[in-house]
């Protein structure tokens, strides 16, 4: 190291010690003398003393290339204890030397550890703390061992402090919710699964309101233990029999259980069969639900409920003319007696009508001839009580009424509809009435006007409080479907058609309601065959425009069914030829957000030809359809699951 003396003050500092420099400059600012050699006291000085600053000099100094470190000294006038610039008395520069070779690196030094660990109320620490050892990791292992432990220190707590005086109770806080639902088969979940809403009760009645949801989520499923999503195998569910199979009927409840029921000709006459389905045990031996001597029993109806009892309905001959009949299954004891549900004698009661509320409460309609014309009659089985007395619901004698269709929400309203000639014009009307639970049947109403032609074939919906009817509506040259809405507050609106005829006249028109919505499928010819096509209405937008929902060009298509649950999925199927000639069982599966999709066979056998498909379809998204199947020789009733999940 060099010393380098400012041109200012040149002094004379030996060695490279900045405190001797620091304390020699301190001795000459306090002077020097002997006790006995004392001159006179003289004037009281200023409060001076000396200051000395360092500082860093970088390298590439002119004077110090290695750099060093820079010494000012000088008296501290001020006295704000700093060196400033403007008393500085001398100055000198101390420079590094010349810069070693580096030599051989050496050994990696141990680390020191340290570990903290909690230390219970004791001896070290009367209110517990914390313990700190420290020390070197001898064996390199990354952990400090007891034996590597050099030294151990406690950050003791305090001795706890006195309880405080309570504060005022605040009010209570609001309850977070969860709730959960199951999740039908939708966009959310293409198989189904669970719905899981979060939120705030911020009104406290202990309900998860819509308004209160602040998070959803979903757990989906995957395919069902019992089969894949789908489509299963079509299962013969009727056999033993020499003689064929008519008109099928199926309903299913929201556990998957099921009821099908069809006429079935045996020797002389026509009898009512029953086949019922589990989710547990699969469809079970087909039982005769009706025994008596009477004549033929044609068109069966069903319905089912929640816990798996039944209803079954049809018309029976006594010889001279058809009658109602009803039969009632019950889980454990199986059918009861039938019994006459109609009480008019004087003709034929024909194609019977049913439909089940969430209760059980059931009501059939019906259309019979009083001798002059044709009348609307209903009847009522309730749980508990039976069945009623059948009553007339409409009383309009100008001219005929028949094909009536019905449909129950879950509150228990019923509405029926049904076609009715018209006083005035002698044409076919729709007419519609309606059951409320606690009033009975109201008046019944003309819902369409329009007297160019006939108004044939209603079908009715109805879900949520509000209700769809459909059906033919003829202008006098050409038929369209038209469609009606009725809500609570409003009764019906306004008629309109629905499907588009560009391309040959609609028929057979069918509806289902969803939870604001319904689905209306027809059969209309493109001037060389029949295809199956379908309309949607919206709550606030309407009905959109119809679509093609089968392209198998193969064949003629016709007589749909549709079924939907409360979330707007819906099924439908119908009959359609192949190119061999033979009718096959075609579907199409809608799923709101994403539409219809691909029209897929429900059946692959190749013996004969299928027909008359019903369906029914419960709020999980499992469906079960039914038809007949020639073998070629009589007609069997066959059925297929298509399961959601």
């Amino acid at each position: 190291m060099k010393v380098l003396q400012s041109p200012r003050n040149i002094l004379s500092i030996p060695g490279r010690s900045l405190l001797f420099l620091v304390a020699s400059l301190s001795l000459a600012a306090c002077g020097s003398g002997s006790s006995e050699d004392n001159g006179p006291q003289g004037a009281v000085g200023t409060d001076t003393s000396v200051a000395a600053k360092a500082s860093v000099i970088k390298t590439g100094d002119p004077d110090c290339t290695e750099g060093g470190i820079l010494v000012e000294t000088g008296i501290d006038e001020n006295r704000n204890g700093v060196l400033d610039a403007s008393e500085v008395d001398a100055s000198e520069k101390v420079c590094n030397g010349t810069s070693g070779a580096n030599g051989t690196d050496g050994n990696n030094g141990l680390n020191a550890l340290v570990k903290i660990s909690t230390e219970a109320a004791g001896g070290h620490c009367t209110h517990g703390g914390k313990r700190i050892d420290s020390g070197l990791d001898l064996d390199s292992n990354g952990r400090l061992d007891a034996p590597e432990t050099s030294s151990t220190d406690y950050i003791c707590n305090g001795a706890p402090g006195v309880d405080g005086i309570n504060g005022t109770d605040g009010s209570d806080g609001l309850n977070a919710l969860i709730d959960m639902n199951p999740e039908p088969v939708s966009a959310n979940c293409p198989n189904g699964g669970l719905r899981i809403d979060v939120g705030i009760d911020t009104n406290g009645n202990g309900s998860l309101d819509p308004a209160e949801i602040t998070q959803t989520g979903f757990v989906c499923s995957g395919n069902d233990a019992n089969g894949s999503i789908g489509w299963q195998t079509a299962t013969l569910i009727e056999s033993g029999f020499t003689g064929a199979a008519f008109y099928p009927q199926v309903a299913i409840n929201a556990d998957g259980d099921a009821m099908a029921v069809w006429s079935q000709a045996s020797g002389t006459k026509k009898s009512i069969w029953a086949n019922r389905y589990t989710v547990q045990a699969g469809w079970e031996v087909v039982e005769l639900i009706e025994t008596g001597n009477r004549g033929d029993a044609l068109s069966p109806q069903i319905a089912l409920d929640a816990a798996g009892n039944a209803v079954a309905i049809w018309q029976q001959s006594n010889g001279s003319h058809y009658d109602i009949w009803a039969n009632r299954y019950v889980v454990g004891v199986g059918w009861s007696k039938v019994q006459r549900i109609n009480t008019e004698n004087s003709g034929n009661a024909n194609l019977p009508q049913l439909s089940m509320d969430a209760q059980g409460n059931t009501t059939a309609v019906w259309y019979q001839h009083n001798g002059t014309r044709n009348n609307i009659w209903a009847n009522r089985y309730v749980p508990g009580r039976g069945w009623g007395t059948a009553e007339l619901i409409e009383s309009n004698d100008a001219g005929g009424a028949k094909h009536p269709k019905i449909s129950v929400e879950d509150s228990g309203a019923v509405i029926a509809v049904w076609e009715q000639v018209h006083d005035k014009t002698a044409r076919s009307s729709i007419w519609a009435n309606q059951y409320i639970p606690g009033s009975g049947w109201g008046t019944a109403e003309l819902i369409e006007t329009d007297d160019a032609g006939d108004a044939t074939f209603p079908q009715i919906s109805v879900r949520g409080g509000i209700a769809m009817a459909v059906w033919l509506q003829s202008d006098g040259k050409v038929t369209n479907t038209w469609a009606s809405r009725y809500a609570v507050n409003s009764g019906w609106g306004k008629p309109e058609p629905i499907a588009s005829q560009s391309s040959g006249q609609p028929n057979y028109p069918q509806v289902a309601a969803g939870n604001g919505s319904a689905l209306a499928v027809w059969h209309q010819s493109n001037g060389t065959r029949s295809d199956i096509w379908s309309n949607r209405y919206v709550a606030g937008s309407g009905w959109g425009k119809p679509e093609l929902i089968e392209s198998n060009d193969t064949g003629t298509a016709r007589f749909p069914q549709v079924a939907a649950n409360t979330d707007g999925n819906a099924l439908a199927v119908w009959p359609q030829e192949s190119a061999r000639g033979k009718i096959d069982i075609w579907a199409n599966r809608y799923v709101p957000g994403i539409g219809w999709g691909t029209a897929e066979l429900v059946e692959t056998r190749n013996a004969g030809s299928a027909n008359l498909p019903q369906l029914s379809l419960n709020n999980n998204g499992t469906a079960v359809t039914v038809w007949l199947q020639s073998d070629g020789s009589r007609d069997s009733v066959w059925a297929n699951h298509w399961l959601a999940r």
